[in-house]
């Protein structure tokens, strides 16, 4: 599964394995005492930024201390982190509030950049207010597109390895001995081959180029997830268009949609319990395909 910039996982931050710790105002004092030299703007800034965020979590990478990401446990990406130091290129190595979110374009930097994605400062108010305007969940837009390009190559393959079956079911037509004599019966008797093998692998053949008929048509695709807020099961929806070319796909500019459990629609949940059951990765022809961590992709 593709992954957006440099977004951290929700599931991985909250998984035991991996190498964050919750920071709340409760043991805020611990952390900034023994990772942040007691710096108090940094203090200041972060019970701040948790007053002004009640609803959401906080956590500290264990492996660059100087970053506590912040999300919501039921968004798919943590919204961005917030940091103390220098995260300048060729920096002199004074700290800075530094703030991290895939919403920010800081064009002193180039594109490729993790610095094009940070706005920093030395004063915790507009540390907090840079903060507060760009820290935000990503969009289903944006998590469609981002996954768009790996969901087309697999349908391109799929539709690659039904080309080559129509190649060698023609073959087996075109070049068969008795093409001749049938084609001459065909039209003489009334459609009625006198080779059973001959009739079985044109039969083959119809059906083959039907069922890439079929599938060459331009397809459709609902970016689907899903995921629990307050108890409530949820599913955001995301159209996308021309799933079937890598060169002119596109994630329709139009507003997601959100249902309930109740309210998702009877195609799209059908194609939800089929996909359930395939491995990950699997793209099934006409269903769609089952990313990670609770992402699917299905057939318009």
């Amino acid at each position: 599964m593709a992954k957006l910039i440099e977004s951290v996982l929700v599931s991985d931050i909250e998984d035991p394995i991996w190498a964050y710790e919750s920071l709340t105002p409760n043991n805020l004092g611990w952390y900034v005492a023994n990772y942040t030299n007691g710096d108090k703007s940094w203090v200041g800034f972060l019970k701040e930024l948790m007053r002004k965020l009640p609803t959401c979590k906080f956590a500290v990478d264990i492996r660059r201390k100087s970053k506590v990401h912040v999300y919501l446990p039921s968004n798919l990406y943590a919204m961005g982190w917030v940091g103390f130091g220098d995260f300048r290129l060729n920096g002199d190595g004074t700290p800075m509030i530094t703030i991290f979110s895939h919403n920010i374009s800081n064009e002193k930097y180039d594109s490729y950049r993790e610095q094009h994605r940070m706005l920093m400062s030395t004063n915790p108010k507009r540390a907090l207010s840079n903060a507060l305007g760009y820290l935000r969940p990503y969009t289903p837009f944006q998590i469609a597109n981002g996954f768009a390009r790996d969901v087309v190559l697999k349908v391109d393959e799929t539709q690659s390895q039904n080309r080559r079956k129509v190649y060698k079911a023609k073959n087996s037509v075109v070049e068969h001995q008795q093409l001749a004599t049938e084609l001459r019966v065909l039209v003489e008797n009334g459609y009625q081959f006198v080779d059973k093998e001959f009739g079985d692998l044109v039969a083959s053949f119809v059906a083959e180029v039907k069922e890439h008929d079929i599938n060459t048509q331009s397809i459709a695709m609902y970016y689907v997830r899903g995921y629990t807020l307050n108890g409530q099961e949820y599913f955001d929806t995301q159209l996308c268009d021309d799933m079937h070319s890598r060169y002119s796909f596109r994630v329709a500019n139009q507003s997601p949609q959100r249902y309930t459990s109740e309210e998702l629609p009877q195609d799209i949940a059908g194609k939800l319990a089929v996909l359930m059951m395939c491995e990950e990765d699997e793209y099934v022809d006409g269903v769609g395909v089952r990313l990670p961590n609770g992402v699917f992709y299905v057939n318009k």
